[in-house]
């Protein structure tokens, strides 16, 4: 077993040889492949990052926009409540005074119906009276 010094250098040259040429042709473009394909990871990741930011963005807006609505609803839903009572009040107010105005008025018509029949029985009265005192006055005059 002896070293052969030549075939040892030819080995190490061919060995060189071949790490030029996997590294020019293999690995050189494998790595720029790589970082490539991780470049297009990462701008992957940033959109995504951006686009869940939107999307909490949003869904923040949303919430606050649907909060703002029912408040306003709450706020429109008081405001008829006291509306619709304020009228209630009102029309209970008109009706009870227009109920006042209609027993004032039967309590006047009832006392001048009774007035013109307390008037008419009178003269009445005094109309049967002057006849039967004419009768009895006439009658004795007859008799």
């Amino acid at each position: 077993m002896s070293i052969n010094i030549s075939e040892m250098i030819w080995t190490i040259i061919c060995f060189f040889a071949l790490l030029f040429v996997l590294k020019t042709f293999l690995f050189k473009p494998l790595l720029r492949f790589m970082d490539e394909r991780r470049s297009r990871i990462d701008a992957g990741l940033d959109e995504a990052k951006r686009a869940q930011t939107a999307r909490e963005e949003a869904a923040r807006a949303a919430e606050e926009s649907w909060e703002e609505r029912n408040a306003e609803a709450r706020h429109l839903i008081s405001q008829g409540k006291l509306e619709d009572d304020l009228l209630h009040t009102q029309t209970m107010e008109e009706a009870h005074q227009q109920a006042a105005q209609a027993e004032k008025a039967a309590h006047e018509k009832v006392a001048q119906e009774e007035s013109h029949a307390r008037d008419a029985a009178r003269q009445e009265n005094r109309e049967l009276t002057e006849t039967l005192a004419n009768r009895l006055l006439g009658g004795q005059e007859e008799g």
